[in-house]
C-alpha cells in the first residue's frame, strides 16, 4: 500500500527539518568551541579551596572518627578516675546510658545529628570494652516536665533531676538497670580539624538516688580550641573544693546529703544567678570535689540526687522574718527529711571571682551546724566578701568569751538597727547583698570552729522567726529586743538555750564595691541566756 503525500505537506516537513538541522549545527558548533577551550585530555581543575564535593564515603569515614572520639573519652585517664569511684559491688549491674545535657534546668535537647549518634556509639563501644553491661534503649524514658520544677510556686531548688521521675522505675524494672549513667555534652565540635568534646558524667544508684561518681572528661585532637567558659567554672570550683582541708570528722556525719545552692535567696527569695549551664558547671564541680576530696575516706556514697521536696520559702515571707533564715520552706527539719530523704544539707553560695561559701547542716539533729567557711578559688579576685568574712571570724575567735557557752545550744540573729529604724529596715532589707551575709556567716564560722573544743553547738534558723512590726515600738521602753516574742520560752521551743543578737554597723548596701569602707567591718553583739532572760555578755569588734 502506498502512502500519498501532497506537495504542501512535503514543503512543510522540509522546512521543519531545516530548522531542526540548523539548531543541531549551531549546538555542535558551540559544543566544539567549548571542547576546544577545555580538551578532553585536560579535564577542568576546580580550585579545592572554592569547591569541595564530599562523598558519602567521606561522611562515613568522619562518622567513624567521631565514634573513635567517643571511645577515646571512655578510654581516658579521667574516665578511669570516674570508674574507680564506683564500688566493685556494682560491677555486675546493668547500666542505662542517658544523655541529659540541660534537662535539669528545663532546656530540651538542641537539634541532634549523626555526629551526636556517632559520639554515643563510640562511648557505648568504650564502655563495653571496659566491662560495663549496658541496656539498649527502646522507649518509655523521657525528660521531666519542666513545669514540675521550673517557674513553680513554691519554688524548687536549683539543679533538680532532669529525667521523668516516674520513668526511673521503668529503667529499673523494664530495663533491669539499677544504675543510671548520665552525661552532659558541655562542648563538642565534629569539625574534622577539631574533633573534640568536653563531657560531664554522673553515675546514680536509682534505688537510693545516691551519686556514685562525678567527673568531666576532655578528649580530642584540638581540645584547646573549644569554648571552655563553663569548663573553667567547673575546674576552679572542683580544684577549690577538692583541695580544701575539711575537718577530719566532717565526712563521718554524711549519710544522705543534699547539695543546695542558696545564692541570696534568704534576702530576696529568688536566685540572683539564674539557672544556666554556668551554674550547672559550678555545682558539678562542687559535687566532684566533695567526692574526690582527700578527707572522704568512706567507700559509701553520700550525696543525693535532688528529685523532689526541696521547696523554698515564698519571697514575701522574708519581709517579716529575721535576716538570713534558711530558705527551705519547712518549719521543722523532720519535714525536710520526710520530703527529700536527706538527713544532711550542704548549702553553698557562689561568690563571683572569689570562691564558694559552704555551710553544712545536720537535719537529724534539729539543724545543728557542722561546718561553716569560705573556700577561695585557686586564683581569686578579692572583692572584700571573703576578707570581711575572715576578719569577723578572726576577731570573734580571739575575743569571744566561750566559757559562757559550755553545754549550750545557741542561735544567731541580726538585730541591725531594727528597734529605732524598723520602717527603714523593712525597705532596705531587699537591698542587702553578699556582704551582709558574709558578716553573719563570719560569726557562724568562728563559733562553729570553737564549738567542739568548748562543748557547745550552733543551730541553723529554719522556723519562721518574726520581727516586731514598727508600731510595736510605739510608747515602749527604748531598745527592745527585735524578736516578736511574748517570753523567752517561745524561743526555747526552737531547741536553743542562748541567743546572740548582733548589729552590723556598716551599711554595705549604700557603699560602692570599690570603696575602702566596703572592706571594713564593725559590729556589736549581746549574748542572752534564754533560761533566765539575762544579758550575760556584750561586746564590739571592728577593724576601722
Amino acid at each position: 500500500m502506498r502512502i500519498h503525500m501532497n506537495r504542501n505537506y512535503i514543503l512543510s516537513v522540509s522546512m521543519r527539518l531545516s530548522l531542526i538541522l540548523g539548531f543541531i549545527i549551531m549546538g555542535c558548533t558551540q559544543l566544539q568551541s567549548v571542547t576546544e577551550k577545555f580538551p578532553s585530555s585536560q579535564p577542568v581543575q576546580y580550585p579545592t579551596s572554592q569547591i569541595q564535593t564530599p562523598t558519602l564515603l567521606d561522611d562515613t569515614k568522619h562518622f567513624m572518627e567521631i565514634a573513635s572520639l567517643g571511645k577515646r573519652i571512655i578510654d581516658s585517664n579521667s574516665f578511669d578516675q570516674f570508674k574507680r569511684k564506683i564500688s566493685p559491688d556494682y560491677s555486675s549491674e546493668r547500666i542505662f546510658l542517658a544523655r541529659v545535657d540541660e534537662f535539669s534546668i528545663g532546656v530540651p535537647y538542641n537539634p541532634l545529628n549523626q555526629w551526636d549518634l556517632a559520639l554515643e556509639n563510640g562511648m557505648i563501644e568504650g564502655l563495653l570494652n571496659k566491662g560495663f553491661k549496658l541496656a539498649e534503649k527502646l522507649d518509655f524514658v523521657g525528660p521531666r516536665n519542666r513545669d514540675e520544677y521550673i517557674g513553680n510556686s513554691p519554688q524548687d531548688a536549683f539543679y533538680m533531676h532532669g529525667i521523668d521521675l516516674d520513668h526511673l522505675s521503668i529503667i529499673m524494672k523494664k530495663y533491669k538497670s539499677p544504675l543510671l549513667l548520665e552525661y552532659q555534652v558541655m562542648e563538642f565540635s565534629e569539625a574534622p580539624q577539631i574533633n573534640s568534646a568536653i563531657v560531664y558524667f554522673r553515675m546514680v544508684d536509682l534505688a537510693s538516688m545516691k551519686i556514685l561518681a562525678s567527673k568531666v572528661v576532655k578528649e580530642g585532637d584540638s581540645i584547646e580550641k573549644l569554648n571552655d567558659i563553663n569548663l573553667k567554672e567547673y575546674e576552679r570550683t572542683h580544684s577549690a573544693i577538692n583541695n580544701f582541708m575539711f575537718p577530719l570528722n566532717l565526712y563521718d556525719h554524711f549519710s544522705k546529703t543534699g547539695v543546695l545552692n542558696i545564692d541570696i535567696l534568704n534576702i530576696t527569695g529568688a536566685y540572683k544567678n539564674s539557672p544556666s549551664p554556668k551554674t550547672m558547671a559550678i555545682e558539678n564541680g562542687l559535687i566532684t570535689g566533695l567526692i574526690e576530696n582527700s578527707r572522704n575516706k568512706s567507700i559509701n556514697p553520700f550525696l543525693i540526687e535532688k528529685t523532689s521536696g526541696f521547696k523554698f520559702k515564698y519571697p514575701v515571707v522574708y519581709n517579716n522574718i529575721v535576716f538570713n533564715t534558711n530558705p527551705i520552706l519547712y518549719e521543722s527539719w523532720s519535714e525536710l527529711i520526710d520530703a527529700t530523704g536527706c538527713t544532711e544539707v550542704i548549702m553553698y553560695r557562689y561568690i563571683e571571682d572569689e570562691g564558694i561559701y559552704i555551710r553544712v547542716i545536720d537535719a537529724k539533729n534539729n539543724g545543728h551546724i557542722l561546718f561553716s567557711d569560705v573556700i577561695p578559688f585557686p586564683e581569686n579576685d578579692d572583692k572584700g566578701v571573703f576578707s570581711n568574712h575572715n576578719s569577723v571570724s578572726d576577731m570573734i575567735g580571739r575575743t569571744f568569751n566561750y566559757d559562757i557557752l559550755t553545754e549550750k545550744r545557741l542561735l544567731l540573729v541580726d538585730g541591725d538597727k531594727h528597734t529605732i529604724e524598723a520602717d527603714n529596715y523593712n525597705m532596705i532589707r531587699s537591698k542587702f547583698n553578699e556582704m551582709q551575709l558574709a558578716i553573719e556567716e563570719g560569726i557562724i564560722t568562728a563559733l562553729v570552729r570553737k564549738s567542739s573544743s568548748n562543748n557547745f553547738s550552733v543551730y541553723e534558723k529554719l522556723k519562721t522567726l518574726y520581727l516586731k512590726r514598727p508600731w510595736m515600738y510605739d510608747e515602749k521602753i527604748f531598745n527592745l529586743n527585735p524578736l516578736y516574742l511574748d517570753n523567752w520560752t517561745q524561743l526555747r521551743n526552737f531547741g536553743v538555750d542562748i541567743l546572740i543578737v548582733y548589729n552590723n554597723l556598716i551599711p554595705y548596701e549604700k557603699l560602692p564595691v570599690e570603696s575602702v569602707e566596703y572592706k571594713k567591718v564593725a559590729l556589736s553583739y549581746r549574748v542572752i541566756d534564754l533560761k533566765t532572760g539575762d544579758v550575760i555578755s556584750a561586746n564590739e569588734i571592728n577593724n576601722l
